[in-house]
C-alpha cells in the first residue's frame, strides 16, 4: 500500500484521530480505493440504512434502500479527501472489504476538496468507476434490500430504541411496513418471512 484515503466532511484536519464506530474499537478508517472512500463523505449519511454498499471485485457499489437515497445522502455535500501513509494501518480488522484501520493517530500528507460530492459521484458512476443501482420495485431487489435493512435494524437494536429517537423515526419514515412486521414478530415471538 502506497497511499490511503480517508474522507470527511470536516475541513482542515492535520491529524486524524481514532474514533469509535460500529466496530466498538477506536480506529482511523482508510482505504486504498478512492471511490469507496467517497461513499463516506456525507454528513447526511444514515449509514447502512441508506443502502447496501461495499466492493464488488475492484469497484465500489451502492444499492439504494429507498427512493432517492443516493441523492438525499450526497446532494449539497462538500467533503475532503485526506491522504495518509499506510505505516500504522492494519488489514482484516473489520469485515468491510477494502477497509484498513489504524489504532493510532495518523498525520495527513495531502488533502483534496470535493465541493459537490453528488455531482462528482455521478460522474464516477457514468465513467463506470462505481456500480450504482437506483431503488426499484423488483421482487428480487426488494427481498435483498429488506434482508439488508432487517439486519441493520437488528444489529443496531432499533426496535429497542425509544420511539422518539432519531434512528427509530428515520426507520419508521423510510421502512414503515418492515418496522411494523418486525415489531409484531418481536411482540408475538413469531417469525414472519
Amino acid at each position: 500500500m502506497e497511499k490511503l484515503y480517508h474522507v470527511s466532511n470536516v475541513p482542515n484536519l492535520k491529524v486524524l484521530e481514532p474514533r469509535v464506530s460500529t466496530h466498538g474499537t477506536p480506529y482511523v478508517y482508510a482505504t486504498t480505493n478512492l471511490e469507496l472512500a467517497l461513499l463516506f463523505g456525507s454528513k447526511n449519511s444514515h449509514g447502512d440504512f441508506d443502502g447496501k454498499y461495499g466492493m464488488k471485485g475492484d469497484k465500489p457499489f451502492f444499492y439504494e434502500a429507498y427512493k432517492d437515497a443516493f441523492k438525499e445522502r450526497f446532494q449539497g455535500q462538500t467533503c475532503y479527501v485526506y491522504e495518509v501513509k499506510p505505516d500504522t494501518f492494519l488489514l482484516g480488522q473489520t469485515n468491510f472489504r477494502g477497509e484498513t484501520v489504524s489504532p493510532e493517530p495518523v498525520e495527513v500528507v495531502g488533502v483534496t476538496e470535493i465541493p459537490d460530492l453528488y455531482s462528482y459521484l455521478n460522474s464516477l458512476i457514468e465513467q463506470g468507476k462505481i456500480i450504482f443501482q437506483e431503488y426499484i420495485m423488483d421482487e428480487g431487489y426488494q427481498n435483498m434490500i429488506d434482508e439488508h435493512i432487517k439486519n441493520c435494524i437488528n444489529n443496531n437494536h432499533i426496535l429497542d430504541d425509544n420511539s422518539d429517537s432519531v434512528r427509530y423515526q428515520f426507520c419508521m419514515s423510510k421502512f414503515p411496513k418492515l418496522m411494523e412486521d418486525m415489531q409484531f414478530e418481536k411482540a408475538t415471538n413469531i417469525s414472519i418471512d
